[in-house]
């Protein structure tokens, strides 16, 4: 819901950057508390108003099967137990590849900026602009040969709300 389908994410390996497709279901739900913690108090009409927009910048490795082929195994004679020791590992590694994440809150307090960093977001200027910061040479040399991917999301529902906000505020200075 977030991102649309269609939005590229770029991964970079030895052999250069190269446009990958973005694995669908990836985002979070906020909990309903967390959603009601953001929201502020009916707000004073004459102060103006500012709006969070949380980016979430996640580095990823684009395969996995090399690690997990070979290492992903079970003598079990059970099919059922055999089939949970095998995800069991396999979840195991998967976890312990995780590149991490980070979690950006951006204060917005113009229109324009808000508009302009959501269109950046949705052409994948900001993808490529982020890039740059966050896979370094360092994070290049620790995957080694592996190819990784930036995942860049911004939540479609904060940005509507944000700017309805910023909205009310350029109304109220416009208003005599």
């Amino acid at each position: 819901r977030a991102v649309p389908p269609h939005h590229p994410v770029v991964c970079c390996s030895s052999a250069g950057p190269q446009i990958c497709t973005k694995r669908p279901g990836r985002g979070r739900t906020l909990l309903s508390s967390q959603r009601k913690r953001r929201k502020s108090a009916t707000p004073d009409p004459k102060e103006k108003q500012t709006c969070d927009i949380r980016l979430r910048v996640r580095a990823e490795y684009c395969q996995h099967e090399t690690a997990l082929q070979g290492n992903v195994f079970s003598n079990k004679q059970d099919p059922l137990e055999r089939q949970f020791e095998r995800f069991n590992q396999a979840n195991t590694i998967l976890k312990s590849r995780d590149l991490g994440s980070i979690i950006c809150d951006i204060k917005f307090s113009e229109l324009t900026y808000l508009d302009a960093f959501w269109r950046d977001y949705i052409n994948g200027s900001l993808l490529e602009a982020l890039k740059g910061v966050f896979i370094t040479d360092s994070l290049k040399q620790a995957v080694g040969h592996e190819a990784i991917k930036l995942l860049v999301n911004v939540d479609e529902e904060d940005y509507e709300v944000g700017r309805q906000k910023l909205l009310r505020n350029l109304m109220l200075q416009t208003a005599p």
